[in-house]
C-alpha cells in the first residue's frame, strides 16, 4: 500500500515538521510494529521474534497528520527491520529518487536538499533515510542535538505504532494473538491502516483514556556504520550543522 502525494500536500507536510518539530526537509518516519500471532504449521521458527513469541511485522511511513503513506505486511517476525525495507518497492523506488514529486528541494541552511524520512539505529542510513548517530559518553554536542530533533520529529510514527498508538487504539484486536490465516491477515491489516487514515483525515476524537499500552516495543539492533554511503553522511552532518547553527536553532518559531 503506498499513498500518492502531490507538490502541495508535500509542502504542508514538510512545513509542519519543521513548525511543531524543528526538523526541515521532512516528510515522514519510518517504524515497524509486530502483531502477535499463532505458530503457523509451516516455518513456524522463523516467525518467532527477538521477544520470543510468533508474531507478523508491519512496516510504515507515517507523516505529520498521522496518516499511513506506506505499508509493508506480512514479513515472518525474526527478519530484521533494514531487510524488510531494502526488499520493499518503497527502498527501490526511493533509491530511484522516485519518492516524491521530481525536483522538489528545500533550503536548508542556505543549500537546497531533498526530503527525506526518520529512521531510528535499525535503519541504514541513505540519502534519504536519517538515522541517529551513535550515542556513548563520548558523543559529541552536535550529534546529541541532531538525535534530540530527530526523535522528537519521529513522534509522528510513534503516535501510530509506539506506546500510546493511535491506530492500535482503534484495531485492539493487534494487541492480542490473532488466530488467522496470514494471508487473511495482512489484508485485514491493510484494510485497517485505509480506514485508520479515514478517521484521521475526518478528525475522529481519541479520548487520552481510551489510548492502551501497545504489545512490547521491538527492540532495535544498531547497524554497523561503515557501509553508509558518503552523500548519506554528508546530508546528515550536513542537517547537525544547520541545526547548531542560529537560524537552526530558531526554526521551531516559524518560517
Amino acid at each position: 500500500m503506498a499513498a500518492q502525494i502531490d507538490r502541495k500536500e508535500l509542502k504542508d507536510i514538510v512545513h509542519t515538521y519543521k513548525r511543531k518539530w524543528e526538523f526541515s526537509a521532512c516528510f515522514g518516519a519510518i517504524d515497524d510494529t509486530h502483531i502477535p500471532i499463532l505458530a503457523p504449521t509451516e516455518n513456524h521458527a522463523d516467525y518467532v521474534n527477538r521477544k520470543g513469541y510468533h508474531s507478523v511485522v508491519i512496516q510504515a511511513v507515517v507523516e505529520c497528520k498521522y496518516l499511513f503513506r506506506n505499508i509493508v505486511i506480512g514479513w515472518p517476525g525474526n527478519v530484521h527491520d533494514a531487510r524488510i525495507l531494502s526488499n520493499s518497492e518503497f527502498f527501490k523506488i526511493g533509491e530511484q529518487n522516485k519518492l516524491l514529486p521530481e525536483n522538489y528541494h528545500v533550503n536548508v541552511g542556505g543549500k537546497f536538499m531533498g526530503t527525506v524520512i526518520l529512521g531510528d539505529p535499525a535503519y541504514p542510513l541513505l540519502p534519504w533515510l536519517l538515522k541517529p548517530y551513535p550515542e556513548n559518553p563520548n558523543t559529541i554536542r552536535q550529534h546529541r542535538e541532531f538525535n534530540y530533533r530527530l526523535s522528537r520529529a519521529r513522534v509522528t510514527v510513534e503516535n501510530a505504532f509506539g506506546r500510546f498508538s493511535r491506530w492500535k487504539w482503534r484495531f485492539r484486536r493487534f494487541l492480542k494473538r490473532v488466530d488467522m490465516d496470514i494471508s487473511n491477515l495482512i489484508i485485514v491489516i491493510a484494510a485497517s491502516c485505509i480506514l485508520h487514515n479515514i478517521c484521521e483525515m475526518n478528525n475522529e476524537e481519541i479520548l487520552l483514556r481510551w489510548l492502551e499500552e501497545s504489545s512490547q516495543a521491538t527492540a532495535t539492533i544498531p547497524l554497523d556504520n561503515t557501509h553508509a554511503q558518503d552523500d548519506s553522511v554528508s546530508i546528515r552532518d550536513h542537517f547537525t550543522n544547520y541545526f547548531m547553527s542560529a537560524v537552526g536553532h530558531d526554526i521551531g518559531q516559524g518560517d
